[in-house]
């Protein structure tokens, strides 16, 4: 098994939402304001994928960024007179949910009234939540309000229990990725890069916390450090606003006399689609492999080099078509696959202005795939660079002789059996694969280099594997903006010299037959992440490493698994 990455990784789990499907908006004279009313209370999809295979596509619920652009637009609409969202739970990353939260902000910014219920809330809902003017949560519910922790799995015992030798190098001082394989907890280099990562995302928490409510930020984290464990609590230090059922809520925005989100989106996205002059918005969310795009056996999300290249292109010769906004959401993957994706991106580049919007990640390779944008923009949140490299191979003779396998090659070549299976490195060996890694680090450095417009050796400096979040990668020159989609497709238009255009969502969202057609092409996974769904979480890690490596060429450009904010 050949192996190879580059990157590092940290996700917000908790638990981000969607509106009832089901809710039927009563007849209303568009002219009459009225409070919107958005029920998020399960997950969103980040880009267009596995849908609702009974709903027509223009009735499917909202992707994340659709979400957020429609509650920007609900903010100066003179027909909605404020916000009622009532709040489920929230399971997305930190730069996810700053994009919603920031796009709550705008109707305090138009001075419109914005009002959240729940039923239940964690740090990453109230997060969301201290957005608005009132806070409501149910007399009887849960709030728990108790900061964040990051967790990382290794892998090196379960290794050795099985007879599996990681055979790895890595290019970077700190890139982690590796580790998980080698190690049974982190090094000192990791855990100083892993640290600094939470006090600046937990930074961005208190501060956004602190704003929304009126308070300072240190007492944001006196609320954090001695959280109120009871509803009532919560009310006494003024972390919440009121205690209420959601009928009395309902009651005070508007009774049965509201917009439903899911018609008012139909209208906006009619909006969005009309005009001769297009903007294309290509997400690209998953591990990068070489090859076709999709999903696999345990629901993981995938870029397939040719399969995003094909979209680019297509965008790139379009005439209608006067810029693109590529959305990366990526941990990376196989460094053969982001070099060809940031080949073609630097062809459209030369055609039309190419801006990226960064998600939750766009680390190693999904900063490779990045790097050559005309311009960059991640949220404060957004977990980005992870400039290094890292390789190797996983030596499973071991396994095979538990089953009484035994294997013999003969080989003709010095380095022949350099990246066998059966085998561990020695020191020629080592040092050959490590002259490889160094000579594609060094090849990332320089295009990095090139697309920031800044020397290698600075370049350098802010490389080496580190993960940043957006806020500190902005301060060191790795994107040009903080912002959200909306901020990449506004800039996008003034490059383009655009006041009216339509968006293009690729890959275009699918319909009952076009997906049946894949599920009667992959009958299994589908049932098996059903039947296996814990065992399919803890394996997805391994499977797309696996993979990345597999169809690759020996380096990867990944972020640490399993490597998790909550």
């Amino acid at each position: 098994m050949v192996l190879g990455l580059v990157g590092s990784g940290l996700v917000a789990a908790a638990g981000i939402s969607v509106y009832a499907l089901s809710d039927m908006e009563a007849p209303m004279m568009d002219s009459e304001p009225a409070w919107l009313e958005l029920k998020l209370n399960s997950s969103l999809s980040e880009s267009p994928g596995d849908e609702g295979m009974l709903v027509d596509p223009n009735d499917l619920p909202p992707l994340r960024t659709e979400l957020s652009a429609a509650l920007r637009a609900a903010a100066t609409d003179d027909s909605v007179k404020g916000l009622y969202l009532e709040l489920g739970g929230v399971s997305m990353g930190w730069a996810s949910m700053q994009e919603l939260r920031d796009s709550l902000l705008a109707f305090k910014e138009a001075e419109k009234p914005c009002v959240v219920w729940a039923p239940a809330m964690t740090t990453q809902e109230y997060y969301v939540a201290s957005a608005c003017d009132t806070v409501a949560l149910a007399p009887g519910g849960l709030f728990f309000v108790n900061g964040l922790a990051t967790t990382s799995m290794y892998f090196a015992d379960t290794f050795q229990r099985y007879g599996v030798v990681a055979n790895f190098e890595h290019v970077g001082d700190f890139k982690s990725a590796v580790e998980p394989y080698e190690r049974t907890g982190p090094s000192d280099a990791a855990l100083e890069a892993s640290n600094a990562l939470l006090d600046s995302i937990y930074g961005q928490l208190v501060d956004g916390i602190a704003k929304g409510r009126g308070v300072e930020p240190e007492v944001v984290r006196g609320w954090i450090d001695d959280p109120p464990m009871t509803p009532g609590e919560a009310l006494e230090l003024k972390m919440i606003d009121k205690l209420a059922y959601v009928d009395q809520i309902r009651e005070e925005t508007g009774g049965e006399d509201r917009k439903k989100f899911k018609s008012y989106l139909r209208k906006r996205r009619a909006e969005w689609s009309s005009g001769s002059d297009e903007i294309a918005v290509i997400y690209a969310e998953g591990t990068i492999i070489d090859g076709n795009g999709g999903s696999d056996f345990f629901g993981g999300r995938y870029i397939g080099d040719r399969t995003l290249s094909k979209q680019l292109r297509e965008a790139r010769e379009d005439e209608d078509v006067k810029a693109v906004v590529l959305r990366v959401d990526s941990p990376g993957g196989s460094g053969s696959a982001s070099d060809a994706i940031w080949r073609e991106v630097a062809l459209t580049r030369e055609k039309k202005p190419v801006v990226v919007s960064m998600a939750d990640y766009a680390a190693s390779g999904g900063y490779y795939i990045s790097m050559g944008a005309t311009r960059i923009f991640a949220e404060p949140g957004t977990l980005t660079g992870s400039i290094g490299v890292f390789g190797g191979k996983l030596n499973l003779a071991g396994v095979y002789n538990q089953f009484g396998v035994v294997l013999h090659s003969n080989n003709r070549g010095e380095f022949a059996d350099l990246l066998s299976e059966t085998s561990n490195f020695d020191d020629s060996d080592r040092s050959k694969f490590r002259s490889f890694l160094t000579g594609f680090y060094d090849l990332f450095i320089t295009k990095a280099a090139e697309g920031r417009g800044m020397e290698k050796e600075a370049l350098h400096q802010v490389a080496q594997g580190r993960v940043w979040t957006g806020a500190q990668a902005l301060e060191r020159g790795l994107v040009d903006e903080l912002g959200g989609l909306d901020a990449a497709l506004a800039y996008a238009a003034k490059e383009a010299n655009l006041t009216e255009y339509a968006i293009v969502r690729v890959p275009e969202r699918r319909g009952f037959f076009d997906q049946l057609a894949e599920e009667l092409n992959n009958p299994d996974a589908k049932d098996a992440r059903l039947m296996l769904p814990g065992l399919a979480e803890n394996l997805a890690p391994i499977v797309a490493l696996e993979r990345v490596l597999g169809e690759g060429n020996g380096v990867a450009l990944l972020m640490p698994p399993g490597l998790q904010v909550e």
